[in-house]
């Protein structure tokens, strides 16, 4: 049975995503709550496998064996970093605007919309959609590529000289292009809540101006139509544009006759039928039908108009825009070229509650038999629920979520610095060792061995250590101050009946002798001895509690003192 699986869904699994670093968690019936108290989840970024993949520069793929995401990427995880609600977005692939580039202006038919490259990021940092792709150029010319950089940020659909018409979206505010572009991602928001408020009050700010967008938006309902597609343009249309003269009034007026091109207005009521439309004055902005056209003496009738235009203000006539659908009020106007083709359309009014819509060009029959036109076909574009704007994460296809964890130096000697990682990923709801869910910002899941009697020799990294009594080995993460020895990888010894530093059996124990091979057997030949009670400890994190959400097998990350890294993920849903 056919199904489709939308991208609605996607976007909802996104943003449920999303929602859970600000939802509740309950640990014996309280909830966790963050320093600004918000009401969270607790997810962690975790750091893992300090060792060597076969080959380090092609990582193996991750499986979703219980192997893998339950055990193995606990047993060499390193440490991890609590992941705040400031710290994750919903993206969407990177589009900076590049001239001389073609881009897919929006339609509401198109099955594959968010596979397009419809939408640009400028060197502004500001988010545009393309709502139309082939008007009419400044020079004349059908507009084909982008050649003019779109600007500005208001709530008006933005027409540049290269025939294209753009919808300004939002602009990435400079922390956020700091936390969350990438070089193939760029994050994306919506800023007005449900309850109709801005998500945070900067007047001015990159917020507002989002918010002043979708708040207009809202305002003009489902379903409008505010831009036209040039599909075909005809050919043969009569029409001109003008200055009026004589003594206008709210249903007749005095044009000029001359009409544009070859296409001269030379019959009697050869532009009965089509539109005139006053672009300046006290009429502007209004229009009407032309009932009669007297061609001697260049007065036209038309439809009464609320406010009479004057002597000396412009107008332009063209064939009339009619559009037919499940929707009302939309209300187009069209002019023409040289050619009598028509040469651009301009939505007067969007409407709403369409669903389907068509367009009607109407001229006059009794135009001269050498004017008869060629029927032009345009296509009526309807804006997505809300209006374009209203929602920029649904619009753009935000079923993308990236995370940023920012590591700064060791972390409170949490993160290593004197070794690599292999391994990040995503842990949801870990648990301390008493059964609370863990809240603190930074945990060491590396398990810990004081030390004393030390023979002098350093630990290597990554090698292989065993404790002589236990049987127990450990990979070596780190050995600070002659004295720490951090290790991951731990596996108990299955016949040992010595109990261990956590009274399991095969595991360290608090005084006995950790030693790496000798270095005739590939070791350094390091040794010490456990310090005596409590010198052995675990990780902070109770091991296989909580779920791996994700994980992300990389090359080497190579760690030092003075660094500082943001580690990135994008999931897509």
């Amino acid at each position: 049975m056919p199904a489709l699986v939308t991208n609605k869904f996607r976007i909802h699994n996104a943003k449920q995503f999303v929602e859970a670093f600000d939802e509740v968690s309950y640990s014996s019936g309280g909830a966790v709550t963050d320093s600004s108290g918000l009401l969270n989840s607790n997810m962690y970024l975790f750091i893992g496998k300090p060792t060597a993949w076969t080959d380090d520069s092609t990582p193996p793929s991750p499986t979703d064996a219980v192997a893998n995401t339950h055990y193995e990427n606990w047993r060499d995880m390193i440490a991890a970093k609590k992941i705040t609600s400031s710290d994750v977005s919903h993206c969407i692939p990177r589009k900076n605007w590049t001239n001389n580039t073609s881009y897919f202006a929006y339609t509401h038919t198109a099955a594959d919309l968010t596979s397009q490259d419809f939408y640009v990021m400028t060197t502004d940092y500001n988010v545009y959609k393309c709502l139309a792709n082939n008007d009419t150029t400044s020079a004349g010319a059908v507009g084909t590529t982008s050649t003019v950089q779109p600007t500005g940020t208001g709530t008006s659909i933005i027409s540049t000289a290269d025939g294209y018409k753009w919808k300004f979206m939002y602009q990435i505010s400079a922390a956020d292009a700091l936390k969350f572009v990438t070089p193939n991602y760029i994050p994306v928001d919506t800023v007005r809540r449900a309850n109709g408020h801005l998500a945070n009050t900067f007047d001015n700010s990159p917020g507002q101006n989002q918010f002043d967008v979708e708040t207009t938006a809202a305002s003009s309902g489902n379903g409008a139509i505010e831009v036209v597609h040039l599909t075909s343009r005809g050919a043969q249309y009569l029409g001109e544009t003008g200055t009026l003269s004589g003594s206008p009034s709210n249903t007749s007026a005095t044009i000029s006759g001359s009409g544009i091109g070859l296409n001269t207005l030379a019959a009697a009521d050869c532009i009965v039928n089509s539109d005139i439309y006053f672009t300046s004055g006290t009429a502007a902005g209004q229009g009407g039908t032309i009932t009669d056209y007297n061609q001697s003496t260049k007065v036209v009738t038309f439809s009464q108009i609320a406010t009479a235009p004057a002597s000396g203000d412009n107008y332009s006539i063209g064939p009339k825009i009619v559009i037919s659908g499940d929707g009302q009020a939309a209300n187009a106007r069209a002019t023409v070229n040289a050619t009598g083709s028509i040469n651009a359309i301009t939505v007067v009014a969007g409407g709403n509650n369409y669903s389907n819509a068509t367009i009607t060009v109407i001229s006059n029959s009794s135009q001269a038999n050498s004017y008869n036109p060629t029927a032009a076909t345009l296509t009526p574009v309807i804006g997505p629920a809300g209006g374009h704007g209203s929602d920029a994460v649904k619009e753009l296809g935000g079923f993308y979520v990236l995370t940023n964890a920012r590591l700064e130096y060791s972390e409170s000697n949490n993160f290593t610095t004197n070794n690599d990682f292999r391994k990040v990923g995503l842990l949801a709801q870990p648990k301390y060792a008493n059964g609370d869910f863990a809240t603190a910002s930074v945990v060491d899941q590396a398990t810990t061995i004081v030390l004393t009697s030390w023979n002098g020799t350093q630990y290597s990294a990554d090698e292989l250590v065993t404790g002589a009594t236990s049987g127990a080995t450990g990979r070596v993460v780190d050995f600070t101050g002659n004295n720490t020895l951090r290790l991951t990888d731990i596996i108990p010894a299955g016949n040992s009946t010595t109990a261990g530093y956590n009274s399991i059996h095969g595991y360290f124990t608090n005084s006995e002798v950790i030693a790496a091979n000798t270095t005739g057997a590939g070791g350094s030949g390091a040794s010490a001895t456990a310090n005596g009670s409590g010198a052995v400890t675990g990780g902070d994190l109770t091991r296989f509690s909580g779920d791996i959400l994700y994980v992300e097998n990389r090359s080497p990350v190579t760690r030092a003192a003075d660094q500082i890294e943001d580690v990135k993920l994008i999931i897509e849903f």
